[in-house]
């Protein structure tokens, strides 16, 4: 990314766990395959380079990896002879990498958590592991020594004030952004043929294959409404199992989901779809009546918030990230607790009157109309702009001390 207000500024964002380029729902959204090259245009002026960092291990022992990993980007640094204006770094892993590298890489360090080891252990689904302590001390350690802590919600940046004693002053919301120009309504009919569905009412889910996602309420919300004459309605899960959150020795998520759809009774209304491109999720959010995301927490609702610019009504949990984009009675149903009945009450309501369906999916589509790209791009090149200022400022009073 760069950024010019007079001058081009070299910016390099660190994401250890997550890579950028995967596809939805899979494994994470993150890690590298071997199909990845070394380096990768994604835009003028914008490359991926790919650095390998404890393939095919869990991301808590990905800590481990921590040093190493640094030291290829020094030496990446190096071969090429470039210093950076600022770090960004992405996840709590991708911030003790950063925190390894400044400020002999860059001046400045901005770092987004994506989510928070506290809040998701507050509200844990039943089964799930905990967050390690490991994670959130150094959680702990990046929101206090980052020049700036990006959140995506205000209760966010709460938390990062209260649970992590990070400094008022450093912390910034700036919600995500959707691409309009690729998430739009498309023809029902036409987005059905795309991913090969025809009659019938579909139910989407979108995301990492986890109990902190909460697909179980949906399945058994699906089981209550095919006990209320819904016959014809089907649910497509879109997403791969997480690598984390599963006990040593039990089942896959995918295995542990499908006998849930067996025990309901609707293990013939279930497809299991794994990951999928990016572009062609238009057409899934298009193809489908309602989203639903269920999840037991969640920083910032950004799958819900391209199914409503697709004009498709969202049924999710009350969590404080789907509240920041999801309007309660206007863009759809937002539910506190993980009631399956409660779920298929309100799912319900949409698949009985298309009308209101309708009006609420386009309620939706006009709410993310707040939340474009260009508008995120713009907030985060003001901010970074500010925080290489300070920095600079900062190096030059130093230099002159000693």
């Amino acid at each position: 990314m760069n950024i010019d207000r007079g001058a081009q500024r070299r910016i390099a964002v660190v994401s250890m766990h997550a890579s950028p380029t995967a596809s939805l729902g899979k494994n994470a959204n993150g890690g590298l395959s071997p199909d990845d090259p070394e380096i990768e245009s994604l835009a003028p002026l914008s490359r991926v380079i790919y650095l390998p960092a404890g393939n095919g291990v869990d991301k808590y022992s990905l800590y481990e990896q921590v040093p190493g990993f640094a030291a290829r980007i020094r030496e990446f640094a190096a071969a090429e002879g470039v210093t950076y204006d600022l770090l960004y770094s992405h996840y709590w892993l991708s911030g003790e990498v950063a925190c390894l590298l400044r400020p002999e890489l860059a001046p400045g360090w901005a770092h987004i958590a994506h989510t928070l080891g506290i809040v998701k252990n507050r509200t844990l689904a039943i089964g799930a592991l905990p967050e390690p302590r490991l994670r959130i001390h150094v959680e702990g350690e990046i929101a206090q020594q980052a020049d700036a802590v990006i959140a995506s919600t205000a209760d966010e940046a709460s938390e990062l004030v209260e649970q992590y004693h990070a400094d008022p002053s450093r912390v910034y919301v700036v919600a995500p952004g959707v691409d309009l120009a690729t998430f739009q309504p498309i023809d029902q009919a036409v987005a059905r043929r795309q991913i090969g569905y025809g009659q019938g009412r579909l139910l989407l889910f979108a995301g990492r294959l986890e109990r902190l996602k909460g697909v179980e309420v949906a399945i058994r919300a699906l089981g209550l409404l095919r006990d209320r004459q819904h016959d014809d309605v089907r649910l497509l899960i879109l997403g791969e199992d997480a690598r984390n959150g599963v006990p040593d020795g039990e089942e896959s998520e995918t295995e542990r989901l499908k006998a849930i759809a067996t025990e309901a009774g609707v293990r013939d209304k279930v497809d299991f779809l794994g990951s999928v491109v990016h572009h062609e999720l238009p057409y899934f959010y298009s193809a489908a009546d309602v989203f639903v995301m269920p999840s037991y927490s969640e920083s910032f609702g950004l799958v819900a918030l391209e199914a409503q610019a697709c004009g498709l009504p969202v049924v999710g949990s009350g969590a404080t990230g789907l509240r920041a984009v999801v309007r309660d009675g206007v863009s759809g149903y937002l539910i506190d607790g993980h009631d399956p009945a409660a779920y298929a009450e309100r799912i319900g309501r949409l698949l009985e009157s298309p009308d209101l369906a309708h009006q609420m999916g386009r309620s939706g589509r006009l709410l993310a109309q707040r939340f474009s790209w260009d508008r995120t791009a713009d907030r985060l090149q003001g901010l970074f702009e500010q925080v290489i200022s300070h920095t600079q400022v900062r190096v030059h009073a130093r230099a002159r001390q000693e």
